[in-house]
Parts: C-alpha cells; sequence; structure tokens
C-alpha cells in the first residue's frame, strides 16, 4: 500500500470465506487488528462483547442481513464507523444504509483504492469526532473555570478557546453572546451584546426550535442545522451543537454554543441526491420509450405489410415523439448531474400551469383524489428556469397525491397560485395524513421520506434546491390527520 500504516480494531464480516481472506490479509498490511465472522449474527454478538472502531460489513448475507447488523451496531456502539459492501443492484440499500449513518459503501468486485478512500473517511470521522470531545471537555471545564473567576487559568481557557476550528459562542439565557472565539469574530459581523439570532440572521426574535432554549430548559445537549450569513454576505450551511455551562450547585448558568460548517458535506450529498434521482427517473423513463418504440413501429411494419401510407404515418409520429423525448431526458441527466446556474427564460404562466396540471391530473383521478386548480389568467410572465421549476411543482403535488392515498372519504388537493407583487405564490393544499410538527422542518432534508421503500427522499430535497437557486422560499404548515399546505414564493420578474 502507498498509504501510511493505520492502526485500530475492524471486524470483517462477510459470508464468503474468500472474501474474508483477501480482505483480512489487505487490512492486516494496512497495520489493522482483524476480527472476522461469516454472519450478521455472530458479528452482533462480537459488537455485544468488544469495541470496534471501524466494521466492514456484506449488505446481503443469509439471516441477519448488514442492514440488521448496522442498527444493531448503532443502537450499541453509535461511535463505531460502519463501511457496506455492495453487490449489483444494491442502491437502495446503500441509500438505506446512509441514512441510518453508514459511512460508506463499496461495491463488489472490491477495489483496493475504494477500499482505501472509505477506510480514511472512517477515519477521518472517528479523528474529528474525538477532537471534537476533546475540545468541548476542555472547553466545558475552562469555562466554568472562568465563571468560578479563577483567573490562574485564564491564559489557558483563552488560548484553547481561540484556537477552535468550530465557531464557539457563550450565551445567556437572554441568548446575549457574551463570549465568542478568534473565529466567530472573524467571519460573522459581530458587536458587543448582540444576540446570536441577530448575528447569525439578522432577525428580531429567536429562531424556531433554537437548541441554546432547549439547553436552558432540561440542561441536555442538543443540535440544529441552518444556513447563516457570514460577514462578507455569503451563506453557509453550518451544524450546532450546545452543551450547558452549571455553577458548583448544578444551576445552568450559561449555554456553551459549538457550530461547525458543513457546507460542503451537504454540496457532497446535493451530488448524491442528483445521482439517486437520476437512476430511478431515467430507468422508469426508458422504460416507457421502449413501450412507446414499440408500439410505434409495430404501426409501420403493419402498415407497410398493408400498403397503408396513414398507419405508417402514424406509426412514425410516434416514433418520432418518443425520440424526442430521449433527446429531452439526455438534457434532463446532464442538468442534474452538474452545479450550474439556473437557465431562465420567460414562460407563460398559464401554459406552465395546464403542462403541470395535464402531467399529474390522470394519477389524481386514477386515485379519485379532486384536484382543484385556480390561478390568474392573462400574459402573465415568469423569468424562470423552466425545466427546474415544473419538477418542482409535480414533486410537491405528487407528494400530496401520496398524502391523500390513506383517506377514504373526499380526498382533494388545491393547487392556487396568487400574485402579490413583487412576488408570485404557488399554494399546494392537500385533506391528507398531515406532518408531525417534529418532522416539518425534516421534509426538505436530503434522503428523508415517510414512504418507506417506495420513497428516495430526493424529491422534495430537489425542490428546495431549485426553488432556492431561483431566489424563492418553500414552507410548509401541517396537522395531523388534517392537512399539509406548501407554499412556494418566488420573484414575479
Amino acid at each position: 500500500m502507498g498509504t501510511p500504516k493505520m492502526t485500530g480494531k475492524i471486524l470483517l464480516v462477510d459470508d464468503e470465506q474468500g472474501i474474508r481472506k483477501v480482505l483480512t490479509i489487505f487490512l492486516q498490511d494496512a497495520g489493522y487488528d482483524v476480527t472476522t465472522a461469516d454472519d450478521g449474527k455472530k458479528a452482533a454478538r462480537k459488537v455485544d462483547s468488544s469495541r470496534f472502531d471501524i466494521v466492514l460489513t456484506d449488505i446481503r448475507m443469509p439471516g441477519m442481513d448488514g442492514i440488521s447488523l448496522l442498527k444493531h451496531i448503532k443502537k450499541i456502539t453509535p461511535e463505531t464507523e460502519v463501511i457496506m459492501i455492495t453487490g449489483h443492484g444494491d442502491f437502495k440499500l446503500a441509500i438505506e444504509s446512509l441514512k441510518l449513518d453508514a459511512v460508506d459503501f463499496i461495491s463488489k468486485p472490491i477495489d483496493n483504492d475504494a477500499l482505501e478512500i472509505a477506510l480514511k473517511r472512517a477515519n477521518d470521522r472517528i479523528d474529528t469526532r474525538k477532537k471534537i470531545l476533546r475540545y468541548t471537555k476542555n472547553l466545558e471545564f475552562l469555562v466554568k473555570e472562568k465563571t468560578q473567576k479563577l483567573e490562574a487559568s485564564e491564559k489557558k481557557y483563552i488560548q484553547l478557546f481561540n484556537e477552535s476550528p468550530s465557531y464557539i459562542t457563550i450565551q445567556d439565557k437572554n441568548l446575549k453572546i457574551i463570549e465568542t472565539n478568534r473565529i466567530f469574530k472573524q467571519h460573522f459581523n459581530y458587536k458587543e451584546g448582540m444576540t446570536c439570532h441577530e448575528v447569525y440572521k439578522g432577525r428580531t426574535s429567536p429562531c424556531p426550535e433554537c437548541p441554546v432554549i432547549k439547553t436552558f430548559l432540561d440542561k441536555e445537549s442538543h443540535t440544529a442545522e441552518m444556513d447563516v450569513i457570514l460577514k462578507d454576505l455569503s451563506v453557509r450551511n453550518i451544524f450546532i451543537q450546545t452543551s450547558a455551562i452549571t455553577d458548583p450547585s448544578g444551576k445552568i448558568q450559561h449555554v456553551m454554543e459549538m457550530s461547525t460548517d458543513v457546507t460542503m458535506i451537504r454540496e457532497l450529498q446535493d451530488h448524491l441526491a442528483s445521482l439517486g434521482l437520476h437512476i430511478g427517473s431515467v430507468s422508469h423513463g426508458i422504460k416507457q420509450l421502449i413501450t412507446g418504440l414499440d408500439g410505434g413501429s409495430y404501426l409501420i411494419e403493419s402498415g407497410l405489410a398493408k400498403k397503408d401510407n396513414q398507419q405508417i404515418a402514424e406509426g412514425w409520429e410516434i416514433v418520432k415523439e418518443k425520440i424526442s423525448k430521449t433527446r429531452q431526458m439526455v438534457l434532463n441527466i446532464l442538468y442534474h448531474s452538474k452545479k450550474r446556474k439556473p437557465d431562465k427564460a420567460q414562460v407563460l404562466l398559464e401554459e406552465l400551469i395546464k403542462e403541470i396540471v395535464s402531467s399529474i391530473k390522470p394519477k389524481a383521478d386514477q386515485e379519485n383524489i379532486v384536484l382543484k386548480t385556480t390561478f390568474p389568467k392573462g400574459d402573465i410572465y415568469l423569468f424562470i428556469d423552466k425545466t427546474a421549476i415544473f419538477a418542482a411543482l409535480v414533486s410537491v403535488l405528487e407528494n400530496a397525491i401520496d398524502a391523500c392515498l390513506p383517506k377514504k372519504n373526499n380526498p382533494e388537493i388545491e393547487f392556487k397560485i396568487q400574485i402579490q407583487d413583487p412576488h408570485i405564490i404557488f399554494y399546494v393544499k392537500d385533506n391528507g395524513k398531515g406532518i408531525e410538527q417534529d418532522k416539518k422542518d425534516q421534509i426538505f432534508n436530503l434522503f428523508y421520506s415517510e414512504k418507506g421503500n417506495k420513497g428516495t427522499g430526493l424529491g422534495l430535497f430537489i425542490a428546495s434546491r431549485s426553488i432556492k437557486q431561483h431566489g424563492g422560499t418553500i414552507t410548509v404548515d401541517s396537522q395531523l390527520n388534517t392537512f399539509t399546505e406548501v407554499i412556494i414564493t418566488l420573484p414575479l420578474k
């Protein structure tokens, strides 16, 4: 191997003896202490009795499969990093494993370079976790010392506090920032006496589901993820974790908030989401195209045999239409495969709505769901990327249909468009199953889905991305077993 020797305990799980033998030699040469198991149940028992830094497991095994083993590992030792070994056709299972916090997956036949990259990613996460834990413990200790006015540790506290690569603030019960580290002051437009929501968002009131407020209430650590605005006006995505700072009697005095910039990670997830979308949509689209081409070619052959020019023309029109759709499919793949600015052009609102309704109404009619559409008539033009906005609105409407499926009586979807200059607002409201309050903020997250194996968790994530690229917003309001309303706001000009 060309990489430095690694250390640590690794559990290798595969029901094929040959694979276990080859990978054991490779991993031992890399410096790992390797333990093996030939099925999921044996591996689970080993996890129960010993601790491993990394588990490398096949995703398909008799008895207890890799997904079940992953769940067991994360329940017993959530800090253990798990790499999944997948076979041909296991893409959905691989995506499911990432949802369950697997660090990576590699495909059979196993490539040494791919395995090295996955192992490095696992070790990087282990090292980062150790560093954050060490920073947190040191900072909690040092901040407590400061509140107790132990001046002897002041210099060491300041040094560690300022050298942290994360944004760190100490906040009081009014959410005022009473101390920050150096990188926070460098990156944010902060002035003494400001609150965190003023600095992060320019808000006059606390952010919804504020983790600092939660920690003041229960003394527990809480996490959150949000977009914030830096001093240079760039928008970054940060992951926040809080920790209570108490006095000797156990009374909470302040809350420490540690935030890490995860923008690059989310961009990588964005790319993976596009890849998953392509695989699903392309396979479905190709199936439809093949069916259409078969029908068109049959008409042409039959017309040639009968010397029926009209039938030949009908068949050729079908073939030309499918060729055009094939071309559009390729363009769509190119659109989602790379990050680029929206390809905006003037689009007549009435034509866009009619095209969306004609696309979604057959599915609604099939499920006996009433689709009500109202929109302003006249020559109203939008300056948008039609492909992206069309896909986003169809995705929201399809989710509304799915939400209505369990409803037995009078399922209904209202698709309403209003002009509120300088914006146009799209409302999609269904009277379906609704969303639990604690899950409303998650529906636009990558891979989040309430459809089980029927959903990929990609549609609303990509829809949200497209809306934001147009300078718009997308929000959701819902009440369980009553309704869900998605509101999309776009600039009118």
